[in-house]
């Protein structure tokens, strides 16, 4: 073991031409508080309730993942990615770093629909599918995916469409 961390660290003193390596820290920075009463998210109710707080002055539309331990406290909420008037581009990848870096055991994914509908669209079905592969491979459980939109909530979860 020692000899190996010995060969690492000189050929960081005396890196071989052209083979620099990147050093690399991560950082889980702190942006705000959000006001937590205790309560286990266990129902999409209260699971959209809790975060519609966040979509309530959008223009556009965004994807928020919310990492959650196995009793389905909240641990950290995260704007994944923000789009235009009526797509977002989801890296299914940023979907996880936060679940890791939060040790998550749980995820649940939400999203707003600025037109007013909370119905799926095929690419909204396509994405949860993505995301509940790469749960499975990673060993996180996809909890759910909520649309948030002016009229109410869809979860995929209270229609049958996550395990």
């Amino acid at each position: 073991m020692n000899d190996a961390r010995e060969k690492v660290e000189a050929l960081m003193k005396f890196p071989e031409k052209d083979s620099y390596v990147g050093i690399i820290r991560l950082q889980m920075v702190r942006e705000k508080e959000h006001l937590y009463n205790g309560e286990h998210l266990n129902t999409p109710l209260k699971a959209a309730n809790f975060i519609r707080p966040l979509f309530h002055m959008a223009d556009r539309e965004m994807m928020v993942v919310m990492s959650l331990n196995r009793r389905m406290e909240p641990l950290a909420i995260e704007v994944a990615a923000v789009g235009g008037m009526d797509e977002c581009c989801v890296d299914i990848r940023n979907i996880f770093k936060h679940a890791l870096l939060n040790n998550a055991g749980n995820i649940m994914c939400f999203h707003n629909h600025l037109g007013g509908s909370r119905e799926p669209s095929i690419a909204d079905r396509f994405l949860t599918e993505k995301i509940r592969t790469a749960g499975r491979i990673m060993g996180i459980v996809f909890a759910d995916h909520i649309i948030i939109a002016r009229d109410g909530y869809y979860s995929f979860k209270e229609n049958g469409e996550l395990d």
